[in-house]
This record gives C-alpha cells, sequence and structure tokens, in this order.
C-alpha cells in the first residue's frame, strides 16, 4: 500500500530522469571499441618487443634462481624489492621455495598483456607466467620483472603447487 496518495516514488532522486540518446551511447560505444582495439594492438608490440630483449634474460634467470642459493636470488633482485624485503624475509622466502626443489624445467613463458596495460599508468613492468617442473613435484611460477643497468631485473617472484 503506497502512502503518498497511491503513486510510487521515482527511482531517481531529481526531478527530472538522467536521458542518454541513441547518438551519445554510439559515440561511447565506439570510444570504449577504439580503446580496446588499441589496448591490443600496443599489448601485442609490447609482446614482440620482450620477447627478444626480456624472455632471454628471464629464462636463464628463472634456472639461476631456482637452485634457491641465497647470492643467485639476490643478485638478480631489482633495487626496488630489495629495499623491500629484509634479510630475515629472503630467507623465508628461499625455505619455502626450497620444499619444491631444484627447477629442472618449465614451460614456454607466457607474456601478460594485463600487466602491459597497466605499465601504461606506471613504472613498465613484464609479467610472465609458466609451469615449472622441480625436482619435488610441479608449480606455476609468475614472475614480474623490470629494467635496469641494461638488464631486467625481479621485481616480484611467486610460485605456487600444481595439483
Amino acid at each position: 500500500m503506497a502512502l503518498n496518495g497511491g503513486q510510487t516514488p521515482p527511482l531517481y532522486h531529481s526531478s527530472r530522469p538522467i536521458s542518454v540518446d541513441n547518438n551519445q551511447l554510439r559515440i561511447i560505444t565506439l570510444f570504449l571499441l577504439a580503446l580496446c582495439i588499441g589496448l591490443y594492438f600496443y599489448t601485442g608490440e609490447q609482446e614482440t618487443y620482450y620477447e627478444q630483449s626480456a624472455k632471454p634474460v628471464v629464462n636463464d634467470m628463472l634456472m639461476e634462481i631456482g637452485q634457491w642459493e641465497k647470492q643467485a636470488l639476490l643478485n638478480n633482485l631489482s633495487a626496488a624489492a630489495k629495499s623491500t624485503i629484509s634479510d630475515q624475509q629472503v630467507e623465508q622466502l628461499l625455505e619455502r621455495y626450497r620444499q619444491y626443489g631444484q627447477l629442472q624445467s618449465f614451460e614456454p613463458l607466457a607474456f601478460s598483456r594485463l600487466a602491459s596495460v597497466f605499465s601504461l599508468i606506471g613504472d613498465s613492468k613484464v609479467n610472465y607466467q609458466t609451469n615449472a617442473t622441480f625436482s619435488q613435484g610441479k608449480g606455476h611460477i609468475n614472475i614480474t620483472v623490470v629494467a635496469e643497468g641494461g638488464s631486467y631485473k625481479v621485481y616480484n617472484l611467486s610460485i605456487n603447487p600444481v595439483l
């Protein structure tokens, strides 16, 4: 039962509803479509570029780090990563990853287009993912690298078990 004389209250706050005509919707839709297409081509160019420059470095880096020696990890960490992680945290991380055993092999690295898009609004970071075989089982590796000192260094590394 309506308390206002049988009339249902409006679903909008102002006395005038918001109105978007078809031409405005078409312009908005075309703009968003053009943006998505542009980002698709941009990230494709980024993937091609990093295929030549970053991917070989990351391949070698993973095999070196995957032996879980502290110095190898520290040598490959970016300055930003080193500034946020303590020596104790490095030890804890290595202890956790040593449970997987030594890295034996991994599938071809898959470039992350999403991380490439986010690099447009921040520092340029390159992200790869892969499934790997360790001496104690399988895991999924996610590694983000940044350009530093003429090469690439680890900004973030995570490994999770593959069941």
